[in-house]
Formats: structure tokens, sequence, C-alpha cells
């Protein structure tokens, strides 16, 4: 009679990727912040502060309070700009697109 080979199955532990719930919320809320330097500060800005404070609740402290920070800072510098260029756009060539640009 011939020996027969017997297999074994090993357990071989498996590596997961770390759960970061928050992480999504932060990273698109830092990019509210960069978008609203340009375009829509006031919606962008709030949008990236409410995106922040998700992260910040779900455990990401970090990004969280980053996004929040530069959401704020963004925003407000967004608005000057828009009231500045619309105010020489006014002043200039007297479009109505300058009174728009400047509401923003």
């Amino acid at each position: 009679m011939s020996p027969q080979a017997v297999y074994v199955p090993i357990a071989v532990p498996v590596e997961t990727a770390p759960n970061h719930p928050g992480r999504a919320q932060g990273i698109i809320g830092i990019v509210c912040a960069v978008l609203s330097l340009a375009l829509l500060p006031p919606v962008f800005g709030i949008a990236g502060i409410i995106l922040g404070s998700l992260s910040l609740k779900k455990g990401e402290k970090n990004l969280g309070l980053i996004a929040i920070i530069l959401s704020a800072v963004f925003m407000v510098i967004g608005m000057i700009v828009g009231v500045a260029v619309g105010g020489a756009l006014d002043e200039s060539s007297g479009f109505i697109l300058g009174s728009v640009l400047s509401f923003l």
C-alpha cells in the first residue's frame, strides 16, 4: 500500500485596509475649500465646513479640522476677491456682471 498525501489547510492572516470612516468627507471638504477661492465662495465654503464637521464627528480629527479651517479662511478670501473684482468691473465697464460678481 502506498502512502497518500495529506493536505492540511493553513490559515494565512490577511491584512485588511485600516478603517477610516470620515476620510472621504474630509478630503471632499478640503476640495470644497479650494473651490471656494474662485467659485461661489459661500456655497463651497459652507459645504466644506459641513463636510469637515462630519469628518470630525466620524473620527478623522486632523482632516476634519483642516477642512473646517481652510473652508472658513478660503471662503472669506474668496468673498473679498469677488468684491474686489466686482468693484473693478463695475467701475470700469458698468456691466451687470460686476454687481453679480460682487454679490458672490
